[in-house]
């Protein structure tokens, strides 16, 4: 059965710290929200920043790198006050199994929509197969069928600590092998394309790394910064975004 599930939206009043007081409007009032938690093909949990009030909203889950666009409509809900917002949606049946599952909420008026991804099964998910490429055949022999190139993992990196406008510090999974990787600060929005470059990491025997680096000084007072993982050769690259306030995960 397809029916929407409306769920019910566990409101929290957020308090804005002193830091934030001489922030204007245009900067603080950025929504956005951040993957909570998962339970591997069941549920996933959000956290949203900065709602706008009183509108209503359809929450979509689709595969990985559609940013959600046309995907699945999970659940509908209605923002209330505004601010921050905690809620848990059922994974669909259609991509339980997959590796990684994009989620976009859009707003039923008003134009707005954020999008995000997560990790369902790290270790034996199953990701899209890509329409296989066929060689032009004669037209007395069938055209052969391609095999699917087997499955890539994506490089991804969690924001650990933050030192106010001085340091953060990322862990990364999935990086490639031996990689020469740039690394970029920006604005929030521009996932860090053609930001300040802040340093250079080299991925080593790949997979997991561990690294701090410089918030650069044109970047800081920002309220949250974008950083991203670039290599140099290879096509590979990761980013991620920041609230520009002194934490540890």
């Amino acid at each position: 059965m397809n029916k929407k599930r409306i769920f019910v939206i566990v409101m929290l009043l957020t308090l804005m710290i002193p830091a934030f007081a001489g922030i204007s409007k245009a900067q603080a009032a950025y929504p956005s929200f951040t993957i909570s938690a998962v339970k591997k093909d069941v549920s996933v949990t959000i956290l949203t920043q900065d709602m706008p009030k009183n509108l209503d909203w359809k929450l979509l889950m689709g595969e990985y790198n559609t940013r959600g666009e046309k995907g699945i409509e999970v659940a509908t809900f209605n923002s209330g006050a505004g601010g921050s917002i905690s809620a848990t949606f059922d994974i669909p049946a259609a991509l339980k199994g997959r590796a990684m599952i994009s989620i976009r909420i859009e707003s039923l008026t008003g134009g707005y929509y954020y999008y995000n991804w997560f990790w369902n099964d790290e270790d034996n998910g199953t990701w899209p197969t890509p329409a296989p490429t066929t060689t032009p055949a004669p037209t007395t022999t069938p055209a052969p069928t391609s095999t699917p190139a087997p499955a890539v993992k994506y490089p991804y990196f969690h924001i650990v600590a933050v030192e106010k406008d001085k340091t953060v510090s990322v862990e990364g999974k999935n990086f490639p092998a031996n990689t020469e990787f740039t690394v970029l600060m920006g604005k929030m929005w521009t996932m860090g394309i053609k930001g300040t470059e802040v340093g250079t990491i080299n991925s080593g025997q790949g997979g997991d790394l561990k690294a701090t680096f410089n918030i650069p000084p044109d970047l800081a007072g920002l309220v949250r910064i974008s950083i991203r993982l670039e290599a140099k050769t290879g096509g590979w690259y990761a980013y991620n975004w920041i609230w520009n306030s002194s934490t540890t995960k």
